[in-house]
This record gives structure tokens, sequence and C-alpha cells, in this order.
């Protein structure tokens, strides 16, 4: 039976012309398992305090780590991603660098994406690429360009290393708070 994914919607694969991914301005896991990116101690505390990152039925304290853009480019891969939607960069505000992991390295071989046995995912090292933070709050703007210039190119360096344009932009908790990059 061809329709794939739509099968049952009654829309075939070229009926759908954009396919959104949702992805927070950093990363969080719930549970075990690899975490290349994963931080500790007081900035991690500090992203799970401005993030609210605590599960929504158990309470349980989710782990948190710098973005990364190795899972970002394998989940836009796998999902013909044509646009991103970015979530929760207001808790970045309080930051004076941000780290987004690029590629991981583990046994002298890079990766661009991930390994392809999981165990080696266990033991990789996260490649990052450092930016400047904004430390200024932006959770009253309502336009993208109030943005601070170095909060913008966060959200551009995330776009081209996922490669996926990003269409729409968290700057606070609240529904109506999204800019939409020009």
């Amino acid at each position: 039976m061809a329709g794939g994914a739509c099968t049952g919607s009654g829309l075939g694969p070229r009926d759908i012309t954009s396919i959104v991914g949702i992805a927070k301005a950093y990363v969080t896991r719930v549970g075990a398992g690899p975490f290349p990116t994963e931080v500790d101690g007081d900035l991690a505390e500090l992203l799970v305090e401005r993030g609210h990152e605590f599960g929504t039925n158990t309470g349980r304290r989710r782990r948190v780590g710098w973005f990364d853009a190795v899972m970002a480019r394998q989940a836009a891969r796998l999902n013909s991603l044509t646009e991103i939607a970015l979530t929760k960069l207001d808790v970045l505000d309080a930051f004076d660098e941000i780290k987004v992991c690029v590629g991981y390295e583990a046994d002298g071989v890079r990766y661009k994406y991930p390994p392809y046995h999981q165990s080696v995912l266990h033991d990789v090292t996260p490649v990052y690429e450092v930016l400047a933070g904004w430390r200024s709050d932006i959770t009253t703007f309502t336009r993208y360009e109030q943005l601070p210039d170095a909060a913008k190119k966060y959200v551009q360096f995330l776009e081209k290393t996922t490669g996926v344009a990003i269409s729409v932009v968290g700057v606070g908790p609240g529904r109506e708070q999204f800019v939409r990059p020009s």
C-alpha cells in the first residue's frame, strides 16, 4: 500500500509542503542513556530553573545540555524537515557564552551525524562552537529585529549548522511570546 506516513489521512505525500520540527534552544532529556552535551553543577541548575525543566506528570527533574546540532541534523534528515520552530530562547538570556555541539569525536574519528553504533555514542566527546551570549531580557520583544545581535547570531548559527530554516523563535513561556525571523 502506498502513502507511507500519510496513509489514512486522505493526503498523499505530495500534498505536504512543509514539515515543522520543534526544538528547544538547548537540549533536555528524561531518564538514562547517552547525552553528549549534558551539563551539570550550577550551569545545569540555572538551565533547569530558568526553563522550568521538570516532567509534567512526574515532576521529575530533566537532564539539560547545550544544543546538539548533530542530533538536530539527524532529526531534520530523518523527518524531512523544511523548518524549525525554536522554543525557549529566553532561557539563554542569563549566559555570557553559549555552546553549540557541532560534532562528536571518538577514537580519533569525527562525526557530523550520530555514530552508526549506539555503543560509540556513550563514549563521544562533543565538539563545541562557542557563541557570545546577550545577557538581556528578550521576553517582551514582539519582533525579531528587536533581539540583541548575539541572539540573532545564535539563531542564524543554528540554521546554518542544522541546514534548516528557523521560522519561529519562542522568546517567553506564553503562547503569544514568539517572533518570526525575516
